[in-house]
């Protein structure tokens, strides 16, 4: 079941040994986040990527939310949230766009460099790999047919790379990170953050890439290489907590930041505001709608649109927000099923989670039904974790998404490459 608690000891990021301390009276100590070529060792280059990952998430996470109809974002001090995202087209010189972008191609650099680098041992190559994959993935979510740059040189006048070329990328990315981490030894020569807990050795981040595997290959209905991937993080998947995983983590530090996707659900002032047709759709008893969502007495309304529905889902400003769950691994091998046409065990694994959440089993999952019953449990199971659109993207029922506003040209919108990456 979807409820992400407070007291996990993932949700405190580590200090990294003061950050570098370098002696009690010398507190000119390098910013790991922003490393030079002095020094970018491969631990500063590591914690560098992984704080870089962090940053804008909101954006981005608002970006892939207000597109897929999960919730709005009712900003009166900025309505290109309420404008561009829902109507297009989309801003290629705005922060919407080039925010993600960058902070996508800041991981990269960091990742490249540990690539490069003489120093780099096969753990850290696999770790960089992998969240370098990770990165364009989250590319190709917002940008999708409009494809992302391959090349790393800053060359404008070159062909973005299709989302095709992406999507093998991330693959080959992928899958060489996964024979580093296989040779890298029992334990790594750098520190990860407790975003990692359980995930910070070689052989456990490799269950991570091969669930970032599986993701990629479900999304391509590639339902061999996903199912092959599945079997790789088994260990992982079989967990019986739903929400063992990998996430960001936030702290109150120097040079690091809040969870913004954090607002107090009782608040006036609330901005992120979730679309009532999550209500409305969600199925009797089921508690992923209902443990994670206050129905306020107040509706907000603005730009002509409204909700009563504030998230629940994070109780605090430092609360982690998942990268990858147990859960989604379950909901992926269900896809898998359903690909090969054995709904049997598709339905088998969806009822799981369904009476884990509260809500009536399911029978008679066939040819008929099947896609729209896991549609369900993603969006009921994954809530707020930006995994809508891409789902109804890849299975083309984005005209299923609701449109608020047909009247002002409401659609379902695909970002531009940014402007300060077109030649002119």
């Amino acid at each position: 079941m979807k409820t992400i608690r407070t007291n996990k000891t993932l949700k405190i990021l580590p200090i990294i040994a003061v950050l570098f301390w370098v002696g009690c009276e010398d507190l000119d100590f390098p910013d790991p986040n922003n490393p030079t070529d002095d020094t970018a060792t491969i631990q500063s280059l590591v914690t560098g990527a992984e704080a870089a990952m962090r940053i804008d998430l909101g954006v981005y996470l608002r970006d892939l939310l207000v597109i897929g109809r999960e919730a709005y974002y009712l900003e009166p001090a900025d309505p290109r949230y309420t404008g561009e995202l829902l109507t297009g087209p989309i801003d290629p010189g705005g922060f919407l766009c080039y925010r993600p972008w960058q902070t996508a191609y800041k991981v990269i650099a960091n990742c490249e460099n540990v690539i490069a680098s003489a120093d780099a041992d096969a753990g850290a190559t696999g770790v960089a790999k992998t969240l370098e994959a990770y990165s364009l993935m989250r590319l190709v979510y917002l940008w999708d047919t409009n494809g992302a740059r391959l090349n790393y040189d800053g060359d404008i006048t070159a062909d973005v790379a299709t989302k095709a070329q992406v999507l093998a990328e991330i693959e080959s990315l992928l899958d060489a990170g996964y024979s580093d981490l296989g040779s890298a030894g029992s334990s790594f020569s750098f520190s990860l953050s407790s975003g990692f807990s359980g995930f910070d050795t070689p052989a456990t981040f490799a269950l991570f890439n091969r669930g970032l595997r599986a993701r990629v290959a479900v999304h391509q209905s590639d339902w061999s290489d996903a199912q092959t991937a599945l079997d790789n993080c088994a260990a992982w998947a079989g967990s019986s907590d739903s929400d063992e995983g990998v996430y960001h983590v936030f702290s109150s530090g120097a040079n690091d930041q809040g969870n913004e996707m954090y607002e107090d659900p009782t608040a006036t002032t609330i901005k992120l505001m979730i679309h009532p047709s999550f209500y409305t759709d969600a199925d009797a008893g089921d508690t992923r709608m209902s443990d994670n969502v206050v129905v306020r007495a107040d509706t907000i309304i603005y730009d002509e649109l409204e909700s009563y529905l504030a998230p629940s889902l994070y109780s605090g400003s430092y609360d982690p927000v998942p990268i990858m769950r147990a859960e989604e691994l379950q909901l992926l091998q269900a896809e898998v099923h359903i690909g090969n046409s054995d709904y049997s065990s598709a339905e088998t694994i969806m009822n799981a989670i369904r009476t884990a959440a509260g809500a009536a089993a399911y029978s008679g999952t066939d040819a008929s039904n099947a896609v729209d019953r896991v549609l369900y449990e993603k969006r009921y199971s994954l809530f707020l974790e930006g995994h809508r659109l891409v789902d109804m993207r890849h299975y083309d029922r984005t005209d299923q998404l609701p449109i608020d506003r047909p009247d002002r040209g409401d659609e379902i919108v695909t970002f531009p490459i940014p402007e300060t990456e077109t030649p002119g």
